[in-house]
């Protein structure tokens, strides 16, 4: 069993590379415990040091994360026939990951392949995750999930990305 240095994750000892982030695996010494518990504390450290409380208890979020124009965003979108969307898509994926300080999770370039891959079928299920997600950044008790799921299956899957980047936007105010 080889644990990944990056994002913790299991995976098999025969494998090379990470199943979930795609790092390089090295051989380890210590049994799989310790190595989680190594990388447990690890990310609480990271997270500690990221994530500091001001007077009024807000969480301040340090992250090389900009904001982007939801309008021109979507004037893109459509002047480029849905490309990039794509690209949007991708770069969404990775923004919300990372202020979610969720390093395990699918890279935007997996989510982007399995979205044109299933059809958009995966992309359903991405919109419904970036809901939880998008929830947990701006510590709410919503129900985006289900919001931008519907939103998905009806065809307006451009007014679900509009509105996580306009989390996105407010988180980093």
């Amino acid at each position: 069993m080889k644990i990944c240095k990056y994002c913790g994750s299991e995976n098999s000892s025969n494998n090379k590379f990470c199943i979930h982030c795609g790092a390089a695996l090295e051989e380890t010494a210590g049994g799989a415990s310790t190595n989680r518990d190594y990388y447990a504390r690890m990310h609480e450290e990271k997270r500690a040091e990221q994530a500091e409380q001001n007077e009024s208890g807000e969480r301040i979020i340090y992250t090389n994360v900009a904001p982007r124009s939801v309008a021109l965003s979507v004037i893109l979108t459509i002047a480029t026939c849905g490309i990039y969307m794509l690209y949007w898509q991708y770069k969404l994926n990775n923004e919300v990951n990372d202020l979610a300080e969720d390093p395990a999770a699918l890279g935007g370039g997996m989510v982007v392949v399995l979205s044109i891959v299933t059809f958009g079928i995966y992309n359903l299920y991405w919109l419904y995750k970036m809901g939880q997600k998008c929830d947990y950044i701006r510590q709410h008790d919503a129900y985006s999930a289900i919001l931008y799921l519907i939103l998905g299956a009806f065809g307006l899957g451009i007014v679900s990305f509009a509105l996580i980047q306009d989390s996105i936007n407010k988180v980093l105010e």
